[in-house]
């Protein structure tokens, strides 16, 4: 006697580990793009892209926890915009049918109004048409479900996107703002030493004196001559540690570097100064978490 094959599941039945794999999918995307728009704004604030500077994938999610979760503040704002989106969520979905509803009866109307218009032999034919079509009713096809189903998991979607730019954004233009300031700055003072033999140095100060200007004989400018001006005689740290120079970033060969506001003020934004590594051989970077001590007098 064979033995009987049991039945089938149920062709409704939930698959867990799709739904599961699907959501780590969504989530990935979500901290990926949470961490991309945060490198985003954090180096516009410096007057940088972020697609120039070819940073590493890992990057970007882990740069998306320190806009959620970086501090107290980001908790508490994440919690509250979490809590508005999924208020905003309900709105909307809740809107939706009202909406489709209004526009069906306007549809509606619009359809009697056409019928009764049309009314010899072969506009009735036309009118029979379009009352076939009003009457038609895809909420009784199967794919309906379906449709329903997407525009909830889109309106889902979007709110949260929108949320997650806006607490990226607003985290990162935190961080670049304290870290432009030399008193609350976390990046690392900055000591770069190149060797200048062939004179390829538009910007900096000899070891051996310190007090001679760059020789301008080799070199074109295109821009702002002033802004290049006012850097000339800045080089160096300060005594008083009031100018600080501090390492943005180094990526591709290219060191970025900025001298620190002295105190925060609204609107300014420190000058980033980009050295290619090779433009004076073999460079020497010091970095250290903070400037040295100040001079006693």
């Amino acid at each position: 006697m064979s033995q009987a094959t049991p039945p089938p599941p149920p062709a409704d039945e939930p698959n867990i580990l799709g739904k599961i794999i699907g959501l780590l999918g969504l989530l990935a995307v979500f901290l990926y793009f949470t961490g991309w728009v945060y490198r985003w704004a954090y180096f516009s604030f410096f007057q940088l892209e972020v697609a120039t500077l070819d940073l590493p994938v890992e990057s970007f999610f882990i740069a998306s926890f320190q806009a959620l979760v970086g501090n107290i503040w980001a908790i508490f704002r994440t919690a509250i915009a979490f809590i508005l989106t999924a208020i905003l969520i309900h709105l909307t979905l809740w809107l939706i049918p009202k909406l489709a509803n209004a526009i069906a009866r306007q549809l509606d109307r619009m359809r009697s109004q056409i019928v009764t218009r049309l009314t010899n032999r072969r506009q009735r034919f036309w009118a029979r048409q379009i009352e076939s079509l009003a009457n038609f009713r895809s909420m009784n096809l199967s794919a309906v479900k379906y449709l329903r189903s997407l525009i909830q998991e889109t309106v889902v979607v979007v709110w949260t996107l929108i949320a997650l730019f806006y607490l990226a954004q607003w985290q990162a233009d935190a961080d670049a703002l304290l870290d432009a300031v030399n008193s609350t700055s976390s990046l690392p003072v900055v000591t770069l030493i190149n060797s200048d033999a062939e004179n390829k140095t538009a910007l900096g100060r000899k070891l051996d004196n310190p007090l001679i200007n760059p020789s301008p004989t080799n070199f074109r400018i295109i821009g702002d001559k002033k802004r290049y001006e006012s850097l000339l005689g800045k080089e160096i740290n300060d005594p008083n540690n009031t100018r600080v120079w501090r390492l943005l970033i180094a990526r591709n060969n290219y060191v970025y570097i900025f001298p620190a506001l002295p105190e925060k003020t609204a609107n300014l934004r420190p000058p980033v100064v980009a050295i290619h590594e090779s433009d004076g051989g073999e460079p020497l970077l010091i970095l250290s978490p903070q400037a040295a001590p100040k001079r006693s007098r």
